[in-house]
């Protein structure tokens, strides 16, 4: 397995400001699927994201990547497993606004320890190889989410966790972003694992997990459809 899940529990704050974003959850997660979190806002998708992406630790329970317990690392470590194996896009783009769309991806290389020519080689796979020396404020929303897409990947991580990265787009651009996460995980293997409030955008997944309250609702094997057909 990808992920194994084992009674995760996260809460926040005590007494009566207790707040439980995850309540005590099992879950197997296969690899090399694409498999879409879906569910109401404050139902917990951000928050198992979080722990599955190292950014955040539980409350209680665990969660192995392919065997190891991931919620036993420490900072470092955390850190560490980030960078080689987690690539991250958000909502927000959070581009640095000083740098061209190219210098953006090869910042994330650096970090990385590898060639910057996969940055370029990343730019070339979210179809923006013509706009390389391109400022962030010159790129169109959709744009600027591709060249955060190629951030995430141009270190050819092994899962791409992705929280709403269509929610500030359009329908045409959207459907524009989800075109290229599909051949990304197409040409690279790469698991994605999306977040969205969007049943609809669940449809081109293998895999629907869908969280009520904390909890797994309904875990669905789905036979995944092309973006073009999905209903918007």
């Amino acid at each position: 397995m990808l992920y194994t899940i084992e009674k995760l529990t996260k809460t926040y704050g005590e007494g009566e400001a207790k707040i439980t974003a995850l309540d005590g959850i099992d879950l197997e997660i296969p690899p090399n699927k694409i498999v879409a979190i879906l569910g109401a806002s404050g139902s917990g998708k951000s928050t198992l994201l979080n722990i599955l992406g190292c950014m955040d630790l539980p409350t209680a329970g665990a969660a192995l990547f392919k065997g190891e317990d991931i919620t036993r690392l420490n900072k470092k470590q955390m850190t560490e497993f980030r960078r080689k194996n987690i690539g991250f896009v958000f909502q927000s783009y959070n581009l640095l606004p000083d740098l061209t769309a190219l210098e953006n991806v090869e910042f994330s290389t650096e970090l990385a320890g590898i060639s910057s020519s996969e940055a370029r080689n990343a730019m070339d796979l979210v179809g923006l190889s013509e706009r390389l020396n391109n400022f962030p404020k010159q790129l169109s929303g959709g744009e600027q989410q591709r060249v955060s897409i190629a951030r995430a990947i141009a270190k050819k991580p092994e899962v791409l966790l992705c929280d709403e990265p269509t929610g500030a787009l359009d329908l045409n651009t959207g459907i524009k972003v989800l075109d290229v996460l599909v051949n990304i995980h197409k040409q690279n293997g790469t698991s994605v694992l999306l977040i969205t409030h969007n049943s609809n955008i669940a449809a081109i997944a293998d895999i629907v997990i869908s969280l009520r309250s904390g909890k797994i609702a309904n875990v669905q094997q789905n036979t995944p459809i092309p973006v073009s057909e999905v209903e918007w």
